[in-house]
């Protein structure tokens, strides 16, 4: 196997993740590698971020991931990150898709429980409709149960697979006994999950949005002298020390220093500055920024990632990565909450049947402690606010360093503007 030199961050995109445990998992495997120094996944944002020693195998890491049921891969440093918002639209689509034909079978489904009582087409029917929401709308769920089951984990997916093919069995069973029926629970309970994990999809995509329309904000072309001629090329061809021609009202392609002409630049996409900035031969001007008055000559310094403004998308993804104190709380409690639900079903299924001797109601109680604990809001909710926060800080020109200041911030009572009014 190839050995690959690795930079002391590396940052993979993780697919697999369906809840706050698979992250925990994850961090936990990764963290035991040789040279890893630390792991930290961001479930939010799918993607994990690796402090290692130099050398250290990547494709070792990538494995011991695979192991566990996850994909992984590394994202180099210049690699187009736009991908990934395209990456959550796409699974809001998906999930819409799921849910959508999840509820047009399970809402008759759902009404032939409830008004058409025990009559024998009623009964049927109902296994008809539910039964592609249970193993084709809800197959994600089986697929994920039985990937942890072969690496003896459980996720809380787990939970919503064992509970809707407990009712779904049960009804099988209780069809031929002629028993109630639980046909309609075990699809309402995918139908409601499906639309809760629409809702994710969807916050998670319109975070990362943020990200893309910062990085739209640059220039999408540079005016480069080759020679004595004035050549327009993409701005991710500019190389540092190339020399920049920035006519009055266009951006400038990249961070550089003035070397001809003088004119008024506009930052206050960097520094919230209403009024323009004179620059002359000397001065740094930065990405993005918009050159107002006279033709300047500006010689590229720094370019791609070292950009001021590639520097504040990646505070802003580094926001969205790390974890706040709450989260890291939530994460413990996850990684042992799937287990502990099974558990507690299985002693409350168990107590009921000892105390009343009914089967089906012993069996139906269980059931309804996995489906009751299913739903994954402890592991989400933070990682999810913390996204959809700093985005939304983003579109409004506010950069939050790190997930912590999200917490810290209830206790500011008091905040201090300079003269101008830019806070920073």
């Amino acid at each position: 196997m190839e050995t690959t030199l690795a930079p002391d961050q590396i940052t993979f995109d993780v697919e697999g993740m369906t809840c706050a445990s698979c992250a925990v998992r994850i961090e936990r495997v990764l963290s035991k590698q040789e040279g890893v120094d630390t792991a930290l996944v961001n479930f939010a944002g799918s993607e994990a971020r690796v402090v290692a020693e130099p050398g250290v195998d990547l494709d070792e890491l990538v494995e011991a991931v695979r192991k566990i049921g996850y994909d992984m891969h590394p994202v180099a440093a210049d690699e187009e990150r736009v991908s990934v918002t395209e990456r959550f639209n796409e699974e809001e689509r998906t999930q819409w898709r799921n849910f959508l034909g999840a509820a047009v079978l399970t809402v008759p489904a759902m009404l032939l429980a409830f008004f058409a009582g025990d009559a024998a087409w009623a009964r049927v029917a109902q296994w008809v409709l539910i039964t592609p929401v249970e193993f084709y709308f809800g197959r994600e769920f089986h697929r994920i149960m039985i990937k942890r089951i072969r690496s003896l984990d459980a996720t809380m997916d787990t939970l919503i697979s064992v509970g809707t093919l407990a009712a779904y069995g049960y009804s099988v069973w209780a069809f031929f006994e002629n028993r109630p029926l639980f046909f309609d629970t075990a699809g309402a309970i995918i139908t409601f999950i499906l639309l809760g994990k629409f809702f994710e999809a969807r916050a998670k995509g319109r975070a990362s949005e943020a990200i893309t329309k910062l990085m739209e904000l640059g220039a999408k072309e540079a005016r480069v002298m080759r020679g004595d001629v004035e050549v327009l090329v993409p701005v991710e061809q500019v190389r540092r020390g190339d020399l920049m021609v920035v006519k009055p009202g266009e951006k400038l392609p990249t961070d550089g220093v003035v070397l001809e002409g003088r004119s008024s630049i506009d930052e206050s996409m960097l520094t919230g500055e209403s009024l323009p900035v004179d620059k002359g031969e000397g001065d740094e001007v930065f990405a993005a920024t918009i050159n107002q008055q006279g033709r300047l000559v500006v010689k590229a310094t720094r370019v791609g990632n070292d950009t001021a403004l590639a520097q504040i998308v990646h505070l802003v993804e580094e926001a969205q990565a790390t974890k706040a104190p709450v989260q890291k709380l939530a994460d413990r409690v996850a990684g042992v909450f799937v287990p502990v639900v099974i558990g507690v079903a299985v002693v409350t299924s168990l107590a009921w049947f000892i105390a009343t001797g009914d089967f089906t109601r012993a069996f139906t109680t269980g059931v309804a402690v996995l489906v009751i604990a299913c739903p994954c809001a402890l592991g989400l909710a933070t990682p999810t606010a913390i996204m959809v926060g700093s985005g939304r800080g983003a579109r409004l020109g506010v950069v939050f360093k790190g997930a912590e200041v999200f917490e810290r911030s209830r206790e500011v009572d008091m905040v201090l503007f300079d003269k101008t009014g830019t806070l920073t």
